[in-house]
C-alpha cells in the first residue's frame, strides 16, 4: 500500500503488528533504517528528534561522527524517546516502513518486560549517537533486552 502524501510503502504486516514487533522504516537512498517498536493501536514508541525527518536525522548523526569535537554539538539537538502513530512519523518519499522481527536472531522478551522498557524510556533525553546508541540500538534493548545494531553506515542496507 502507497500513501500518496508522502509515497511511503507500508507493507501489509503493519497492519497486524503485535505489541512489540519491531517497525523498521527503510530509507533506500541512505541506506540506513529507523526502528520503532509497535506499541499498539498504530503507534509506535521511536527516538524522535523535534520535527527533524529521518533524512535530517542521519546527516546530523554523520555530522557528529565527523566532528565530535566541534561546537556543532550544541546546535544539534538530542533525541527524544516519544510514541507517534505511524502514519504521522516524517519520512522522506520512498521509505518502505515494515515489520522485521527476523534480522537480529534473538529471543523476543515478554510483553511485560518490554512493556515495562517502554515505560522507563518515554520521554527520556538521550545524545544520539550512530554507531554507538541509535534506533536500531534502542529498539532491539526494549524487545530483546540487548542493544544491537545490525546496520553498515554509509554502505547500504543489503535488505
Amino acid at each position: 500500500m502507497f500513501s500518496k502524501k508522502t509515497w511511503r510503502q507500508v507493507d501489509q504486516s503493519v497492519s497486524t503488528a503485535d505489541f512489540g514487533d519491531l517497525i523498521e522504516f527503510v530509507n533506500p537512498l541512505l541506506g540506513l533504517s529507523l526502528w520503532g517498536v509497535y506499541v499498539g493501536e498504530g503507534w509506535v514508541i521511536h527516538f524522535g528528534v523535534g520535527d527533524e525527518n529521518m533524512t535530517q536525522k542521519a546527516c546530523r548523526s554523520f555530522l557528529q561522527q565527523m566532528v565530535p569535537k566541534s561546537s556543532a554539538g550544541r546546535v544539534l539537538k538530542k533525541t527524544r524517546v516519544c510514541t507517534q502513530r505511524v502514519a504521522d512519523i516524517k519520512l522522506p518519499p520512498g521509505t518502505r516502513i515494515r515489520v522485521n522481527n527476523n534480522k537480529h536472531n534473538l529471543v523476543p522478551s515478554t510483553q511485560e518486560m518490554m512493556r515495562h522498557r517502554s515505560d522507563t524510556f518515554l520521554l527520556q533525553e538521550f545524545k544520539y549517537d550512530l554507531m554507538n546508541f541509535n534506533s536500531e540500538h534502542f529498539a532491539t534493548f526494549v524487545r530483546y533486552g540487548h542493544a544491537v545494531c545490525s546496520q553498515q553506515p554509509l554502505q547500504g542496507n543489503a535488505d
